[in-house]
Parts: C-alpha cells; sequence; structure tokens
C-alpha cells in the first residue's frame, strides 16, 4: 500500500445551465432584496416618557387609616400571611428613590395620592400631608423628572369606606371635591393626571370574585358601582380642568385601564370571536364608551394575555389554564406574552387620542425574565408607532419591589430590589438594560441578544 495519502476525487464540474433554469434566475434577480440585517438604535420619537411607576398603599408603609389595611389584618385576605406594614418605606426615602431613578436615565415618574392621608377624617383635610405630597413633586421636579399622579389607586378612606365606598349615594360629589382639593394644592407641580386605577380590575376582584375589599360577589352591584367609577371619573376631570386650566400649564387626564389581550383557540370559528369581540368590548372599552369627551389621552396597564377555550363546561374554563401548555409564566402565574402589547395599543387607536404605556411589568424574583419581557415590550410598542399609533410614553411597572394587593409580597416587579429587613435598594440587571433604553431614546441594537440577536425589526 501507498504511503501517500489519498486524494478525493476532483469535484465534478457544475452542469451547465438550461436556457429555463437560467430564466427563473434572471426573474429571481427582479425580486425586491431582503432588508439586510440593520445595526442602529431603533429610536422613538423626542421627548417620549421614559420611567417607572409606583402606588401610594404599595410603598409608602404606615397606611393605617384605609380600607386595605382593615383587610390585611383577616387572615386568609392574603395569599402569603403578609401586611403591607412599613412596606419599603418609601414616604421616608422618596429622594433616595427618586435619586436611583434618575441615575437610571428616567425622565418620569407614575404614583399616587393616598386618599386616606390626605382626607383621613370627612371634610377634614391634612395640611401636613399635603405638604408632604408637595415635597415628593418638588423632589421630580428637581431631578428633572416630569410626574404623574394618581388620585385613586384601590384604596378607600375608612371613612369613605364605612359609608359604602362608591356604593354611597354621596360617592361622586365626594371625589369630585378630593379632586378639586388636590388640584388646587398641587396642581401647580403636576405634569399628568390618572384619575381612576384600573376601575375594571378593582370591580372584577371586589364586586365580582370578591378578593378585594369589600369582598363582594354580586353582579347587579357591580353594575351599580361601574355606574359611579363613570361618573366619578368624569366630575374629577372636569374638577381638574375647572380649577387648572388657563393657569399656565396644560392639563393632562386621563383614566387608567388594564387592558387583556384575547386569542381564541379555534381562530376561524365565528362563535370564538363573537366571544373575544364582546369581552374586548366590555372589559377594555365600555368605561371609555360611557364617559366619552373626558379623556386627554389614554393611559393603557398591560399584563394579561387570555387564550380562550371553546365548549367550556363552566364559566372559569372559558380562558384556557396556560400552565397545561407548560407556557412561560410570571412568579405569579401569568402568562408571558409582551408582544401582545401591540394589540392592545392599536385596539385603543380607535379613540384618536395619545396613548402611554402607564404600566407594564412582569414579577421575576430572580430577575432572569424581565429584561427580555422590557426588550420584547419596547419592541412591538417601535412597530405600533411605526403603525401610527401615537405613543408617548412607557413607564414600566415597578420602580421598587413592593406589596402586591392580595398576593402579598410574594410577587417582586421592582427594577429596584428591596430587603425588606434593612429596606435597602438594590438595582437589578434590568434596571441597567432599561436606563440604557432611557438614555439612547431607543432599543440600541446590542441589546437585541435578550430576544435573540438575529430577529430583524
Amino acid at each position: 500500500m501507498s504511503d501517500q495519502p489519498s486524494v478525493p476525487p476532483a469535484a465534478a464540474s457544475e452542469p451547465e445551465k438550461s436556457a429555463e433554469v437560467l430564466e427563473g434566475l434572471n426573474y429571481l434577480k427582479e425580486l425586491p432584496r431582503a432588508r439586510p440585517h440593520i445595526h442602529e438604535t431603533r429610536r422613538f420619537p423626542n421627548g417620549f416618557l421614559w420611567g417607572a411607576a409606583t402606588s401610594s398603599h404599595q410603598v409608602e408603609g404606615g397606611n393605617t387609616k384605609n380600607d386595605w389595611y382593615e383587610w390585611e389584618q383577616v387572615p386568609g385576605h392574603i395569599i402569603d400571611g403578609t401586611v403591607s406594614g412599613r412596606c419599603c418605606d418609601h414616604y421616608d426615602f422618596y429622594e433616595q428613590d427618586f435619586d436611583i431613578a434618575k441615575s437610571l436615565n428616567h425622565n418620569a415618574h407614575r404614583f399616587s395620592l393616598e386618599w386616606s392621608r390626605i382626607e383621613p377624617e370627612e371634610g377634614k383635610w391634612d395640611m401636613n400631608e399635603v405638604m408632604h405630597y408637595r415635597k415628593v413633586l418638588e423632589a421630580l421636579r428637581a431631578r428633572g423628572l416630569k410626574s404623574m399622579v394618581t388620585l385613586w389607586h384601590f384604596t378607600l378612606p375608612k371613612w369613605f369606606a364605612d359609608k359604602g365606598g362608591w356604593e354611597s349615594g354621596q360617592a361622586v360629589k365626594l371625589f369630585e371635591r378630593y379632586a378639586a382639593f388636590c388640584a388646587r394644592e398641587l396642581g401647580d407641580l403636576v405634569d399628568y393626571w390618572n384619575t381612576l386605577n384600573e376601575p375594571n380590575v378593582y370591580l372584577a376582584n371586589s364586586y365580582g370574585i370578591g378578593t378585594w375589599p369589600p369582598g363582594v360577589h354580586n353582579p347587579a352591584r357591580l353594575i351599580h358601582v361601574f355606574s359611579k367609577l363613570c361618573r366619578a371619573h368624569r366630575a374629577a376631570y372636569k374638577a381638574l380642568h375647572r380649577e387648572l386650566d388657563g393657569k399656565g400649564r396644560p392639563v393632562q387626564v386621563a383614566v387608567v385601564m388594564n387592558i387583556i389581550t384575547y386569542e381564541p383557540y379555534r381562530r376561524f370559528s365565528m362563535l370564538d370571536n363573537i366571544f373575544i369581540y364582546m369581552a374586548d368590548r366590555l372589559f377594555n372599552r365600555q368605561f371609555y364608551n360611557w364617559t366619552p369627551k373626558s379623556h386627554d389621552y389614554i393611559g393603557i396597564n398591560y399584563y394579561f394575555h387570555y387564550r380562550v377555550k371553546a365548549l367550556p363546561k363552566r364559566s372559569s374554563q372559558l380562558f384556557y389554564e396556560v400552565h397545561t401548555e407548560n407556557r412561560e409564566t410570571s412568579d405569579l402565574g401569568w402568562e408571558i406574552n409582551a408582544a401582545a402589547i401591540f394589540d392592545a395599543i392599536m385596539g385603543m387607536t380607535r379613540y384618536k387620542l395619545p396613548i402611554i404605556i402607564t404600566e407594564h411589568g412582569v414579577a421575576s424574583a430572580d430577575d432572569a425574565k424581565r429584561p427580555r419581557v422590557i426588550i420584547n415590550a419596547l419592541k412591538e410598542v417601535y412597530h405600533a408607532i411605526r403603525a401610527g399609533a401615537d405613543v408617548r410614553g412607557y413607564i414600566h411597572w415597578s420602580l421598587i419591589d413592593n406589596f402586591e394587593w392580595e398576593k402579598g409580597f410574594s410577587g417582586r416587579f421592582g427594577l429596584v430590589a428591596i430587603d425588606y429587613q434593612t429596606l435597602k435598594r438594590t438595582p437589578r440587571r434590568s434596571a441597567y438594560v432599561y436606563a440604557d433604553i432611557c438614555r439612547e431614546n431607543g432599543v440600541p441594537h446590542e441589546l437585541l441578544h435578550f430576544v435573540g440577536h438575529g430577529v430583524r425589526w
């Protein structure tokens, strides 16, 4: 046997192309060329709002004069057995928290006023608490962060709840009075107003399934309170404009709605699609249908994507349990479908008003999912803007970890982690990912590795 290494036979020469093949190749040359992989930052409109949100009872601590404080004291009401207590003590640490937000390149912050602090007894205003909230607003302004103030984020003063809460015959006038008072005392420092936070979620939890105070399961009372909330929003909208119009600052007022996206298993079933149309109309749009001409912009909170299962044996089966498919979920068991925020936005363009994403986030204690969720969502916000939606801001939920209502402290939503024993604040990796986006006013190409580097968009 020869010691020389074997040499592979020469490759056969390429056969001569036929006239038909050449004609096909010429046809291909005439087709539009695929877009190259583009590396520049995907920019958002100038003046876009980048920030994060909190709500008073979920972060301040020491809120003992509202209905939620009493609700927490009853065993079984809070799933993990905790109570809000001192919470994150944002009441005392707000300047430190805003310093962190500023260092992370935020230019806006959304928070809520605690009605039970401002009016602890009916008709008696606590001016010390008013001054506290003025200092909060001044701290935001000093750091160059625009303010978005929510008048009502689920909690009711105990005296108001004792009168029947939103079922009271005085509810609308009392809320209008509160809104007018806040406008007079704080309006010179506020950039955006939210009258109500997620009235649709409040109704479902408080008067539908009864897991929130007052713990009612009664469809008739739910409809009654829905009507009151619509009237309260209209009254507050008018009060804010009445008190603030013509005083040198544009008055921007909105309600904030939790928008749910829906998907049928049988995509071509007329019955399933009719059901989805009705669910979308009732949950996402009915409030707007009952409150025309009382919105200056649309506030969208987006967390939920529901899959509708056909032929249910009971009502709970209308929405399929995603765990059976091993779909990705948050720490709270909510399906993660950040891409559907595009549908949530485009569905609300029908009102022809500016849109701000006032909340979006994910419970992820180890922070493994949050960077990808942020990038995926903002990718779709960018697409929505390119599709013609007038989106003017994205406010992440939340700035810091918080008390998540009936879930207690088990849901970690914060860009900044809170050690509840020491109250130490520690920005998570996702906080720095989001900081890069805020700084660039867009999504830098290098961040696409969180969703797959080769994605063309």
